[in-house]
Order: C-alpha cells, then structure tokens, then sequence
C-alpha cells in the first residue's frame, strides 16, 4: 500500500466563494508575495483519483492549500468536505481537519468534532501560525487538545513565512524561505520542550523538515546551547516524523533525508498536485515520475518491512488506518 500524507485538494464551493477557483493556473499574492497558486485539479477528485491510479498511489492524505489561514466556518466546510469525501471514495482519501488553532474554544471545539464525529484522522497547521513560532505558548491549548484526541498533526510549511526579510525577492519566500521555516519549526519544537510537555504528540514535518538532515550533527554538537534540553538533541529528533515531499521526487533530497533522519521515521508524500503537474514547477515530471519515485524508495537497500512502512505503513499507522 502507497500512501501520499502531503496531497491537496480544495471544495470548490469554498474556492469560488472566495473568488479563488480558476480552471488556469492562476498564482495569488498576499502583500505583493506570491502565496499560492489554483488550478482546476486541486478542485476535482474524481481527476485526482485517475492520477493516483496512474501514479500508483493507493490513499491521499489530504489537507486543503486556502485551509490554514481560512477562518472557523471556511474550516467547517473543509472539514465536512473532506468526510463526505472519505465517505463517497472510502479508503482513498483521508481528511486532516483544519482549524484557525488560535481561535480559543469554538476552534477547538471544531477540531474535536472534525476527528470524533467526522472521522477525520489528523490534524494540520503550517510551520509558523500567524507569525508564531510552534513552541508559543498560545498553542499549548491546541496542543493538549490534539493529545486528547491521540491525533497526528502534519506540519504545512507557512505559505508567507514571517521574520525573513531577505527571501522577500525573486519568490524565495516559497523556494527557500518554507523550506528554512519548516528547519526552524522542527528545531523549536525540541529547543521550546513541545515534546516534553506534550510527550504523546506525533508531528509528521513536510518536506523532509526543509532539509533539515543536510544540518542535523551541527544541531546535535550545538544543542546544548538552547539552554533547555533535559536529554540529548537526537533524543528528542527522533519522535519526529518527516514526510518525503517538496522536491518532485529528487534523489538528491532522499539520499540527503537519509543519512539524518531515521527509515522509521519517514513517510511517503508528493505534494501533489502542486508538484509533479507542471502548476508550480517548470519541470511537470507527470504522474510517472511518482511511479519512478516509488520505485526508488523501494530500490532502497533497506529491510522490505522498513520500505513497506515508508511507503505506507508507518502512515496507516499513525492515521489508525490499519
């Protein structure tokens, strides 16, 4: 089984009530940053579902591109949209619920029905929340909640990451700018004690943590230097959880993740359809190069177990598919 835990969809109601839906790939901006980018198949399932086919992905994990800043109703709609969803193609698309987490008890309270009633198996925010670093103690409440519920909760990058003035330019707020927020968030969540405090919370990091493997033995010899660490760095990275999306299916990037991040630790991921379609890519390798990807992972001189539970297992398991 083929699990993608980073693919995207958006109801299409919601996108066209907020003056987003466009059949083009049509990028948008936010303060003259570009944020985003629609196009037709984030709206279409049944599209989806025939590129998974193809592609030989078995379930998406789905989590919505206008959902992490959306407020509480648009949340709402998400979230029934996407139960509906795992209702109509049951055990090929999996919800995460969305929820504007700084909202207090009615947000809260909309994650509890979103996973209890709804059915949705995870949770999602993005890798800094309206400029708030991870370990901020406004998302202790967030966090106590997502314990209660026993619940996975897949880390976005930020789509206009804060506090970084010098990726304003040339679009490197999303070429380089995510991938350095998402480092960043990994790292405080050990440095802030997110993981002591809330021991039972299981984060799944997009995009192989930003890179974060190409630094993880500097972050070991230096992590003393937090000042807040009752057990060795790599104890703690270790809880992590890492998805293998953001670089079209690069080598490169898998070989990197690799030598950091432990097999176990690892879950498949596309980011489709933002990748691997040519809508946010020059490149549009196409669904076949997520058959080539696949593949890799599976040419991997690895235990078969080991491969088997990157590709699908580990994420069955944390979702409680299986």
């Amino acid at each position: 089984m083929v699990i993608d835990f980073q693919h995207h969809l958006v109801p299409i109601n919601l996108a066209k009530k907020l003056g987003m839906y466009s059949e083009k790939i049509s990028p948008s901006k936010e303060g003259g940053m570009a944020k985003l980018t629609m196009h037709a198949k984030l709206y279409d399932p049944e599209a989806q579902l025939r590129d998974m086919d193809q592609a030989g992905l078995d379930v998406a994990v789905i989590s919505c591109v206008v959902g992490w800043d959306a407020p509480l109703e648009d949340c709402r709609v998400i979230n029934d949209e996407f139960a509906a969803l795992q209702r109509k193609y049951p055990g090929r698309f999996v919800g995460l619920a969305h929820a504007p987490v700084l909202e207090g008890k009615k947000a809260l309270a909309e994650l509890d029905r979103a996973v209890r009633e709804l059915g949705l198996h995870g949770v999602t925010i993005t890798s800094q929340v309206d400029g708030l670093p991870l370990d901020a103690p406004q998302l202790y409440d967030f966090y106590g909640k997502v314990s209660e519920l026993d619940a996975p909760i897949f880390v976005h990058p930020a789509l206009i990451p804060q506090g970084y003035a010098l990726v304003k330019d040339y679009d490197l707020a999303r070429i380089l700018g995510r991938e350095l927020d998402l480092a960043v968030a990994a790292t405080r969540l050990v440095a802030g004690g997110i993981l002591e405090r809330f021991p039972n919370l299981k984060f799944v990091i997009a995009h192989f943590g930003g890179g974060i493997s190409a630094i993880k033995e500097r972050l070991i010899a230096k992590g003393y230097r937090f000042g807040t660490l009752k057990r060795p760095f790599e104890e703690y990275f270790d809880r992590l959880y890492f998805d293998m999306a953001g670089f079209e299916g690069g080598l490169g990037a898998l070989r990197c993740g690799m030598l950091g991040i432990k097999p176990e630790r690892l879950v498949f991921a596309t980011d489709y359809p933002q990748d691997f379609t040519g809508a946010c890519t020059d490149t549009g390798k196409g669904m076949g190069s997520i058959r080539d990807y696949i593949e890799a992972i599976r040419s991997l001189e690895l235990a078969a177990d080991i491969k088997d539970g990157i590709l699908g297992n580990t994420a069955a398991r944390l979702l409680k598919l299986a």
